[in-house]
């Protein structure tokens, strides 16, 4: 279908993503968000929990990092049906053996695995999309997917703290492996409509890098920046909101603001990576986003401290499915698994590291500082943008003619 001549209608393009994606994705985006919530709280369960909290999500984060060239790779050589279900088994397992889990190591590993799994499902994903979905309709399916999922991390915590508090933590990883079993059978019910890449589409990992070495080091620099910025909005709230002596239940409530506003854009989003392109609908996201981090230390009262964050879930929700978007433009037909193991890896590589960098800066100066620095990143994303990174809208035909 990607590279079909006639362009089918946009609703029947859904309707077919139906089983295979977009209940796939809001399942098992739900059971994630709220794996995402109870894994460093029930580690605070055990005496020596305290130390490894933190690291829960940085396990989960390091084991998406070490999928993203395997699962590229494993795409192209077994197709990528049979990597998305083997990604969500895997989920299915360990959330299970969670439950099982009596010490903080255990949870650890899980954590690692849970993020192998994770990335294994992603990058199969976002292959078989950019195999059957035309570029011109490539934003709007990428950017509803992206709505799912955002949808589901507001409901994911709630549902886990409330199943939490009644049964329990290890009854309620068993309802978190169950939902993730529900994404899997949906997946399975669909799979007779999903064809899987061809093995012969498989190339080189280090061709795969030497030959778009280009578009990793210019559109995966804007992408790197995007992430820190994405990173820096989530760090710059509860912070400031602290340090105006903010309580957690009003922080809260006003970051769930500035989340329903980044989720209430994600169809304008994909409405304007289709029809007016991606440059276009990521310059506001970057300036936008960049914008709200810089200016989160001017305000002073509830009422600005308020719409800065409104400003920071605006500019975020600009930037909805653009990531995979543009990776699904420059793949090569030849490699296209490869190269999106790859293209993910650059993006997580701005994902992990934006928190170290916000930090380094706030340690070295202050709060306000580490906040004008990386805002300004998004004017810096948007001159590279526009100086060397082409209009994909237009250009990933040439890029699939080209490579093959």
């Amino acid at each position: 279908m990607g590279e079909r001549s006639s362009l089918r209608p946009l609703n029947d393009v859904m309707r077919e993503l139906l089983g295979s994606v977009y209940v796939p994705a809001f399942l098992s985006s739900l059971a994630q968000h709220a794996i995402m919530i109870m894994l460093p709280l029930y580690v605070l369960q055990f005496e020596d929990g305290a130390a490894l909290a933190a690291l829960m999500l940085g396990g989960r984060g390091a084991g998406v990092m070490l999928a993203d060239l395997p699962a590229g790779m494993l795409v192209s050589r077994l197709g990528d049906k049979s990597v998305m279900i083997a990604g969500l088994a895997m989920l299915v397992v360990v959330t299970a053996v969670a439950a099982l889990c009596e010490t903080s190591f255990a949870l650890l590993v899980v954590a690692l695995v849970s993020g192998i799994g994770t990335g294994l499902w992603t990058i199969a994903r976002l292959v078989y999309v950019t195999d059957n979905v035309m570029v011109e309709q490539r934003g709007r399916i990428i950017a509803m997917m992206a709505g799912v999922q955002r949808s589901s991390a507001l409901v994911g915590p709630v549902l886990a703290g409330i199943s939490v508090q009644v049964l329990g933590y290890p009854t309620t990883f068993i309802l978190c492996a169950g939902i993730y079993a529900l994404s899997l059978l949906a997946l399975l019910i669909a799979a007779k409509g999903v064809r899987s890449a061809a093995a012969t589409h498989r190339a080189p990992l280090l061709q795969v890098i030497v030959e778009h070495r280009r578009v990793f080091a210019t559109a995966g620099t804007v992408m790197i920046t995007l992430q820190i910025l994405r990173n820096a909005r989530l760090w710059i709230i509860p912070v400031w909101g602290t340090a105006l002596g903010l309580d957690e239940v009003t922080i809260g409530i006003i970051f769930s603001a500035s989340s329903a506003m980044d989720m209430i854009m994600f169809y304008p989003a994909g409405q304007m990576l289709d029809h007016m392109g991606r440059r276009i609908a990521l310059t506001p996201a970057l300036l936008i986003l960049g914008a709200s981090v810089a200016l989160m230390p001017v305000t002073h009262e509830l009422w600005s401290f308020t719409a800065c964050a409104m400003l920071s879930g605006l500019g975020n929700g600009f930037s909805t499915g653009i990531f995979m978007t543009l990776g699904g433009d420059f793949a090569p037909r030849r490699g296209r698994g490869e190269f999106l193991g790859v293209w993910r890896l650059v993006g997580d590589i701005g994902m992990a590291s934006g928190p170290f960098l916000i930090g380094a800066l706030a340690q070295l100066g202050s709060v306000a500082a580490a906040s004008a620095a990386t805002g300004g990143l998004g004017v810096l994303g948007v001159i590279v943008l526009w100086a060397f990174v082409p209009e994909t809208l237009r250009a990933a035909a040439v890029s699939i003619d080209d490579s093959g």
